[in-house]
């Protein structure tokens, strides 16, 4: 396919979760820095892809449908990246309504806790925060405005991160009911953030072969923020369980870029190798039609 690595993004967040654009907004600054391909991954919805789809054919920018799913995990934080297939099948995005439904009752309980600790925060105050799918990052919007916190990094770090008083564990479904419902609907499904996980090397080796055995197809090895040593260690992780790997910037908004944070396009250095870039789009559903278009 010969396509090069800085025109593809394959993992966005917008406004239908905990992004600051809207999906149309990300697809036009994908647009204006050359991008060819990107794929739409908000947090536990696909509310947004089909904006994204129309700016997107406007502009010459192909959209696939995607979304990142967040799955039960005792510590730390297990995303999986899912790309799939265009339409997506009706009883994948009936079940993302679940999802959807998780993810704000995990908010609700969150507000519950600071309001405990004598926080003034309301439901009312996050629910103005957030455009559609509500997350942490609009707790600590509402924290902000509520005088509790200075800014979203500061909420995290006393309020609402891991190990702090208002922290709800995120993901109500098993990893690897994800995975098989992935698949079972024809997408390409990947570990985003491998160090999200809180693994040590053989730890994270036996949890990643867990999951391959359940239908992992990928490792996301290539990100603006690991490290080349991290990135040859995720990709080589890969390697030895016979997995893809995939790359993305993890981009939410431009407050982070100028902070050199997740770039838009970006995917870090040394990035994704042309051999493996062509594996993974030679599997990415829809990718070769969508180029080629």
């Amino acid at each position: 396919m010969n396509v090069p690595s800085a025109s593809i993004d394959l993992h966005l967040h917008s406004t239908s979760s905990d992004g600051r654009l809207s999906p149309a907004g990300v697809v036009e600054l994908a647009a204006e820095r050359g991008l060819k391909l990107i794929a739409l991954t908000d947090h536990d919805t696909l509310r947004g892809i089909e904006e994204a789809q129309a700016a997107g054919r406007a502009l010459g920018v192909a959209v696939l449908p995607g979304i990142e799913l967040s799955g039960r995990y005792p510590a730390g934080q297990c995303h999986l990246l899912a790309w799939l297939p265009d339409p997506v099948p009706a009883a994948f995005v009936e079940w993302t309504h679940a999802k959807e439904r998780d993810r704000e009752a995990r908010a609700r309980e969150m507000v519950e806790r600071l309001q405990s600790l004598g926080l003034a925060i309301t439901w009312e105050d996050v629910r103005a925060a957030a455009e559609f799918n509500i997350g942490r990052p609009h707790v600590a919007d509402a924290l902000v405005t509520a005088g509790a916190a200075t800014s979203r990094s500061d909420a995290f770090a006393r309020w609402i991160g891991g190990d702090c008083p208002g922290y709800v564990p995120s993901g109500k479904t098993e990893p690897t009911e994800i995975i098989e419902r992935v698949v079972e609907a024809g997408g390409l499904i990947s570990l985003a953030h491998p160090y999200s996980l809180k693994l040590d090397h053989s730890d994270l080796d036996a949890y990643v072969q867990h999951l391959a055995d359940a239908g992992l197809c990928a490792i996301e090895a290539h990100r603006p923020d690991q490290d080349p040593a991290t990135q040859q260690a995720y990709r080589a992780l890969a390697e030895r369980h016979g997995l893809l790997v995939s790359t993305g910037s993890d981009f939410h908004d431009r407050e982070r870029e100028e902070q050199r944070q997740r770039p838009l396009g970006g995917s870090g250095e040394p990035g994704i190798a042309a051999d493996d870039l062509e594996a993974l789009l030679s599997r990415l559903p829809g990718a070769r039609d969508a180029l080629a278009g």
